[in-house]
């Protein structure tokens, strides 16, 4: 069932509740509707997994001020649910472009923050780690996609800041496959629904002019909650290194790579990502731990 409640703006933003067990929010990427999350792999059988649309997306309503769309406005959605579910601190689990949602809302409000899980974090925050991505694609040249997807690659470079959107929403559909790690029936199925959840208007303000990463990485250190970041072997989208790119802001930290697995690793290794997840929310973290480790699949 579908819940509305009201942000910071006024602007109403819909959430549903799946599974059973502690509460994990999750944070969408794009930005799209969250409905593309699933059930992260079975994870609903040990958790209560609390997914909301990003404004603009899905059931939520688009905002009146388009400037709303930047990443530091949704970080603000982030903590008008919080409120509205009446949760004093967060489990957060993030994908893609909506773990930059969570660290700018875990940088503005460290205190809340329980636990951190980052799944498939990309290099634009950083500014460092997407150095990965065309080895991984080229270990996949027998791949019958290989073609087309490098084709939209080397068009991707071109296109700058003020490209048309819908341009560079074909170009980055061609490149699909390479955020799977296999592309069978289940992952085109996938790629599809999450596609036609995505929006172009939000993903253009996403990156707003004055959203500048320095303070958003300035105070990770002070999120004191441990942080999970979860990559996948074969993501050609975000690439693997970004992970521990990410994992070093934080001073309790671990990043775990899934073989097989690409960006969606709740699609290509749906047990072993369920499994690696709730072991780390249900395991209480050493202080001060800080490592990475390869799951082979």
């Amino acid at each position: 069932m579908t819940t509305r409640f009201t942000s910071f703006d006024g602007t109403e933003l819909a959430y549903e509740t799946l599974g059973d067990g502690p509460p994990l929010l999750l944070v969408p990427g794009g930005p799209r509707a969250s409905a593309y999350l699933e059930d992260l792999g079975g994870l609903g059988a040990t958790r209560t997994l609390i997914r909301y649309d990003a404004r603009g997306t899905g059931e939520s309503d688009v905002p009146g001020d388009p400037a709303t769309y930047a990443y530091p406005s949704l970080a603000d959605d982030v903590e008008a649910l919080r409120a509205e579910l009446g949760l004093e601190r967060l489990d957060l689990l993030a994908h893609s472009s909506g773990t930059v949602v969570a660290l700018a809302y875990a940088a503005a409000r460290p205190e809340r923050v329980a636990r951190l899980v980052l799944v498939g974090p990309g290099p634009d925050l950083f500014g460092a780690g997407g150095e990965d991505i065309a080895d991984i694609l080229a270990k996949r040249a027998d791949a019958p996609w290989y073609d087309e997807v490098s084709a939209a690659a080397r068009e991707l470079v071109t296109l700058g800041p003020g490209a048309d959107p819908e341009r560079v929403f074909d170009v980055l559909s061609r490149y699909t496959p390479a955020g799977y790690g296999e592309w069978d029936e289940r992952q085109r199925e996938h790629a599809a629904a999450q596609l036609k959840g995505f929006s172009l208007t939000a993903w253009s303000g996403f990156w707003a002019a004055g959203t500048g990463p320095e303070a958003v990485l300035g105070r990770l250190s002070e999120v004191s909650g441990p942080v999970l970041v979860v990559t996948g072997e074969r993501d050609g989208l975000t690439g693997v290194v970004a992970g521990d790119v990410a994992a070093g802001y934080f001073p309790d930290a671990r990043h775990i790579t899934l073989g097989g697995a690409g960006h969606f690793p709740w699609v290509d290794r749906p047990g072993q990502f369920a499994a690696a997840v709730e072991g780390f929310l249900a395991a209480v973290q050493p202080a001060g731990s800080k490592a990475s480790t390869s799951v082979s699949g």
